[in-house]
């Protein structure tokens, strides 16, 4: 990959970087401002609980991206950026172009989708069969 197009990744990968860490701030203060919340109406407990639950998945899946964001940084200081980790093949420069922290080829990302699925629903079958009536 080109100077131009390595200045450009790691541009929108700092863009996306500064983003997510203004959100998770933003996500921290609200889930301590749902921690003051004190009452004792089942509605808002149940609203509340809700809310903090919602906080935390969006806390996660921004924490996991912006580890993603920084290894990619990472990948591009090492000169291995838009490199599949796992078959080590060049990942399509369209594909980094719409998710610029992506690890994996297409190929590779479609496989471990595949895997996960399979074992998911792996997992769901063995769980029924536990269940005792």
């Amino acid at each position: 990959m080109d100077e131009t197009k390595l200045r450009d990744a790691r541009q929108r990968l700092s863009t996306e970087h500064d983003k997510l860490t203004a959100l998770i701030d933003r996500n921290r203060i609200a889930t301590q401002e749902i921690s003051v919340e004190n009452t004792e109406d089942e509605g808002d407990l149940a609203t509340i609980s809700h809310n903090k639950e919602l906080l935390y998945n969006l806390h996660e899946g921004g924490s996991a991206r912006l580890r993603l964001i920084q290894e990619a940084m990472k990948a591009i200081d090492h000169g291995q950026y838009g490199e599949c980790v796992q078959c080590e093949k060049d990942i399509n420069e369209n594909r980094l172009l719409a998710i610029p922290w992506a690890t994996l080829c297409i190929h590779c990302q479609e496989e471990t989708e595949m895997e996960n699925t399979t074992s998911r629903t792996m997992l769901t079958s063995e769980d029924e069969g536990n269940i005792e009536l």
